[in-house]
């Protein structure tokens, strides 16, 4: 009777223990090992098998060792390749025919369920822990005012892992700016001053090696222009003389020439830096505006409509 409530007793412990689906590693395999596979390889297998043990002259090999049974059907099943032999196993544990020793494990019991369960996560391959990606390619950067604007090619290796950030890196000032694909822009440089760069990728593993340097560049401030146009005379009228032309810039810093176009086209550059005092008041709303001004003299014979 005792022998009868246990065997009771052990069947609906057997179909109480929940079945689940996990992205095995090989901890978790050896852990459902233990917790559910073991009391079945101690009571029916190892004393089923024959040849003292030896499941159907194959290695599979079971001992009263829970440990070391993991690792023969972990030997067994991934060799050569991750759950090549797992059917096979399985097969075996249910007396299939040509294995000999009988029905061991009943197919469709809650202990040939057991071991399905375990052959699955045995036979996944956990996906690789992602390393950290190569440096970025092919860096080049180009001036701005006061940034840069740094290409680069992708690295020749992402680690496994898609590529969440770059980031870019000034010499000197250390000063960055990242970007999820090329360019990266980076700000706050110093005007005048010759800068280098390097670019490096971040993925979910971390932020990798920096690439070599790019090209040195310096940033500068944008030249102001001023352009002035003569136009020619209307109506194929012949003027001749001299022409004083005065004027002031609307910048206030910045402006380095005047250019002086001819019916549109360039013709030179006119000398800059004069002052606005002797044309008149400059423009009020615009700092030291009067001390940005120009003024030429130009000579013109026979200059007439075309």
């Amino acid at each position: 009777m005792k022998s009868m409530l246990h065997k009771v007793v052990e069947a609906i412990l057997l179909l109480t223990i929940p079945l689940w689906s996990v992205s095995a590693l090989p901890q978790d395999a050896e852990s459902y090992y233990v917790e559910n596979v073991e009391t079945i390889i101690q009571s029916k297998c190892i004393g089923c098998h024959r040849s003292g043990g030896q499941a159907g002259g194959t290695s599979l090999r079971f001992t009263s060792s829970a440990s070391s049974n993991h690792d023969v059907f972990d030997s067994y099943v991934n060799t050569p390749t991750p759950g090549s032999r797992a059917n096979t196993v399985l097969t075996k544990i249910r007396g299939g025919a040509g294995h000999g020793g009988g029905v061991q494990v009943t197919e469709g019991s809650s202990e040939y369920q057991r071991f399905t369960q375990y052959m699955d996560l045995l036979s996944e391959v956990p996906e690789p822990t992602p390393s950290l990606p190569s440096a970025p390619l092919n860096v080049s950067a180009a001036a701005g005012n006061a940034s840069a604007t740094v290409s680069f090619s992708v690295p020749s290796d992402d680690g496994g892992a898609t590529i969440i950030s770059y980031a870019a890196t000034s010499s000197p000032g250390s000063l960055s700016g990242s970007c999820t694909a090329s360019p990266c822009l980076v700000e706050g440089l110093s005007n005048g001053t010759a800068y280098t760069f390097t670019v490096s990728a971040t993925n979910e593993a971390g932020q990798g090696p920096d690439s070599d340097s790019s090209n040195a560049v310096t940033p500068n401030a944008p030249q102001e222009v001023l352009r002035l146009t003569l136009e020619e005379p209307l109506n194929s009228e012949t003027h001749m003389g001299i022409g004083n032309l005065r004027g002031w810039a609307v910048a206030s810093s910045g402006i380095t020439k005047v250019e002086v176009l001819v019916d549109g086209v360039y013709v030179y550059d006119a000398p800059y830096g004069g002052q606005r005092g002797d044309v008149g008041g400059a423009f009020s709303e615009i700092d030291d505006s009067d001390k940005s001004g120009f003024s030429l003299a130009y000579n013109y014979s026979a200059l007439s409509a075309g």
